[in-house]
């Protein structure tokens, strides 16, 4: 079964799914594999944060882009003491989504791990945050940001692996769009 009809048969069922080993938990009670459990912990946390993210305006909502998509051959962004500065040069997907993100209004911040995510948070306070990265950082960002209650939505790398990764773009521009 696909890991968005697992996630909406785990909510459908209104089972506890508020944390990681309550998703494990949920899935073997229902008898399905707990192989995609990151990947359903991550689908379920941004479907239980849906309703107070959209509620969000663009303008108070910060980006964060895992620093892992750049071309580690042709990259020439610095790092600065609030991430990457990207230079835009098209070379991976990263300019594309920033783009994107800043016509809305988001804050937007290219960061090698979660340490600097809150660090950023601390100090520019954003109400609600979206963040591109692997499961590691998403699920120890979800943790994070629940206990700080900002409402968040986390999109997986599609390749991972901490140089030159990847993400399904299209699906970073439809979370970053949402809106009530």
């Amino acid at each position: 079964m696909h890991v968005e009809e697992m996630t909406n048969r785990l909510i459908s069922l209104g089972l506890d799914v508020g944390t990681k080993d309550a998703v494990r938990s949920a899935l073997k009670f229902i008898g399905y594999d707990t192989r995609a459990l990151d990947s359903i912990y991550v689908e379920v946390r941004n479907r239980l944060n849906l309703r107070t993210f959209s509620k969000i305006p663009y303008s108070q909502r910060a980006l964060f882009i895992s620093h892992c998509m750049k071309s580690s051959k042709t990259c020439k962004a610095e790092i600065t003491s609030t991430g990457l500065q990207c230079l835009d040069c098209g070379d991976c997907d990263i300019t594309k989504i920033k783009s994107h993100a800043l016509g809305l209004g988001y804050q937007v911040y290219i960061v090698p791990g979660g340490s600097l995510v809150f660090k950023i948070i601390k100090q520019h306070t954003p109400a609600a945050c979206v963040g591109i990265a692997c499961l590691f950082e998403l699920e120890e960002a979800f943790e994070k940001l629940t206990m700080a209650n900002i409402p968040y939505q986390g999109v997986q790398l599609s390749k991972d692996g901490c140089v030159d990764t990847c993400v399904d773009v299209h699906k970073a521009i439809q979370i970053l769009n949402i809106h009530d």
